[in-house]
């Protein structure tokens, strides 16, 4: 079997960009000007920063490239632009080359899950990148996964994997709780399955190999992120949080130890399959014989609940304004008001050319805005709809 993910790829990438340089004349005079106004010893910190990855450079640099390392020109701005192009151009190239690496391994997947039930086939569908492992369980041959997913790209919350009939594992260590997926491929073998996966924390390389396998998903009530987002998280009690769920849906409470479905959410939580408790400074969930703990200094129980409906949580944001209302909306302090406008402009950029020109030649571009103005601006000029004193005004972002 040929894979196109491996952990010695991975390293690849990650040496061919161990020291990015700024690329051109004009960044360079720029970086050199703030140097001297802030009084920064610059060349010292850039000296510092290509001397602390040296011996790695070493290890990947073409030969043409080796002299520049040991003269500390490397990243300075005294290096050749010719040198300095070349050098830049390779990144270029090595980078190319794992995004085709990636896209190889995504059409692998794509390939190999259309025989897989629908579940499994929706969770590939997104990506797995960022989520980490939060509970593994042994079963026969069998092995079950629990992927948490708040830190990447899914709208899935928790995700279950159940790799079927285990016909072989490969690691350089067991695979353990906390440990951090980057990169993954899924492929179809003559008797089953094999999934790939390079991970974090610690790094490692896990191949698994299964005659079948099957998963499960669970998405986080929509209340969750809205709390979250507006910093409420915390102070919000399990009682308080439950009181404002659908209870017409169906949830889960799930631990790192322990799956339970909610029977009823009406005064307390009432679990199917088990009890819930509280000790001094613990949350206690109890099923059948066995007893787990949780501090909840440490842990939210609020994170323990999932449910199987998605729940879009920017929905309203994503609610068009009225054209009439376009402008007051995209210039005000209200920033829900001010998103649902923005996104009703990115939208439908065309249509609303006139109000958009009028709009930005108003707009005050400051520290906060600015990343986010970049992203808008950079899509209307795209779209061809920016008139020149606009182009002008916003031409360090449009570029």
């Amino acid at each position: 079997m040929r894979w196109n993910l491996s952990k010695k790829a991975k390293e690849k990438i990650l040496k061919c960009n161990l020291l990015p340089i700024h690329e051109s004349d004009e960044e360079w005079e720029m970086i050199l000007r703030e140097a001297e106004e802030e009084g920064e010893d610059l060349q010292g910190r850039l000296t510092a920063e290509l001397e602390e990855v040296k011996s790695e450079l070493f290890q990947i640099l073409p030969s043409r490239f080796i002299s520049y390392v040991e003269n500390g020109q490397l990243n300075q701005h005294t290096l050749p632009k010719s040198v300095r192009e070349d050098y830049l151009q390779w990144m270029r190239e090595n980078d190319k080359e794992f995004e085709q690496i990636l896209d190889a391994a995504y059409e692998q997947t794509m390939q190999a899950v259309t025989s897989l039930p629908a579940t499994v086939q929706e969770i590939f569908a997104e990506s797995l990148h960022d989520s980490t492992i939060e509970r593994i369980e042994r079963e026969g041959g069998s092995l079950h996964l629990y992927l948490n997913t708040d830190g990447g790209f899914s709208t899935k919350a928790l995700i279950h994997f159940i790799f079927k009939k285990i016909v072989s594992e490969d690691s350089d260590q067991p695979i353990e709780i906390g440990q951090w997926l980057v990169y993954d491929e899924l492929q179809k073998t003559n008797n089953g399955y094999a999934f790939r996966v390079l991970f974090e924390s610690p790094e490692d390389e896990w191949t698994i190999s299964m005659e079948d396998m099957d998963a499960r998903y669970y998405y986080r009530p929509s209340l969750f992120f809205r709390l979250r987002d507006e910093d409420k998280l915390e102070e919000t009690s399990l009682t308080e949080y439950t009181e404002q769920l659908n209870v017409d849906q169906t949830y889960w409470f799930i631990t790192p130890d322990v799956t339970c479905t909610i029977q009823s959410l009406k005064d307390k939580i009432i679990l199917e399959n088990g009890k819930i408790g509280y000790g001094a400074k613990e949350l206690v969930v109890i099923v059948g014989n066995e007893r787990f703990t949780y501090d909840i200094e440490e842990c939210n129980p609020i994170e323990f609940i999932y449910t199987d409906i998605y729940e879009d949580p920017y929905a309203q944001a994503n609610e068009p304004v009225p054209t009439e209302d376009l402008e007051q909306a995209a210039l005000s302090d209200e920033l829900a008001w001010q998103v649902r406008a923005w996104n009703t402009m990115y939208r439908n950029p065309r249509e609303l050319a006139d109000i958009i020109n009028r709009i930005l030649l108003e707009i005050e571009v400051t520290e906060e805005n600015e990343m986010i103005l970049s992203v808008y601006t950079r899509h209307f000029h795209k779209e061809g709809i920016l008139t020149e004193a606009v182009i002008g005004k916003f031409k360090t972002l449009v570029e």
